[in-house]
């Protein structure tokens, strides 16, 4: 059943992906179909549907948070241990909850989604983030066995309001990344005092 009302859509993208392909194309064309065969695989056994691919980038739904959260964890657990030849492939990911409904063949719900691609694009290789409202869900489920770190909020590019950023740690997964490529929402543009003579 295709997800719609409240839905947690989960993306992700190659990090790096076009140099990937511009240093060995055909290990790349060979990457990929491993990679796809992965995500398909993950998604589909923790309910999910994907319902759009661009390129290398994955573009999932679900009616239920917890499996959202799930699959990202897996598909991040499987990525890591499988042998990728000639080159790394590192996956960034992005989850968010938000109204959308699915009406010819694709999901309306555009600041739904336009914040679930905002915070998969901060990420870096390896990473999985969420916003505030995925959090809130998730944040006392121990089933998932799964902890958190907290970027506070941030400015995602085109969305006015700032979005409380949380990264998902869990146990055989990388947990120390690059800062986000985003500014704290804390920062200003307000300029330096001047001291008076």
């Amino acid at each position: 059943m295709i997800p719609s009302g409240k839905v947690t859509f989960l993306f992700t993208d190659i990090e790096g992906s076009t140099k990937l392909a511009q240093k060995n194309n055909e290990a790349y064309i060979s990457a990929l179909d491993k990679h796809h065969e992965i995500l398909y695989d993950v998604i589909d056994s923790n309910n999910g549907f994907v319902f759009k691919i661009v390129g290398d980038s994955f573009c999932c739904a679900f009616g239920n948070t917890e499996d959202a959260v799930r699959a990202a964890v897996n598909c991040q657990l499987k990525l890591n241990s499988t042998e990728w030849n000639d080159m790394t492939i590192k996956v960034r990911m992005g989850i968010h909850s938000g109204e959308a409904e699915f009406i010819d063949k694709d999901y309306s719900g555009y600041v739904t989604l336009s914040r679930s691609s905002r915070i998969m694009s901060i990420a870096h290789g390896g990473q999985i983030l969420l916003t505030q409202e995925v959090y809130e869900i998730i944040k006392d489920n121990k089933d998932l066995k799964i902890s958190f770190r907290d970027f506070g909020k941030r400015k995602l590019k085109d969305i006015i309001l700032p979005e409380h950023v949380y990264q998902i740690l869990s146990e055989d997964l990388p947990s120390e990344f690059p800062p986000l490529k985003s500014q704290d929402a804390r920062q200003n543009n307000l300029p330096s005092s001047v001291s008076e003579f």
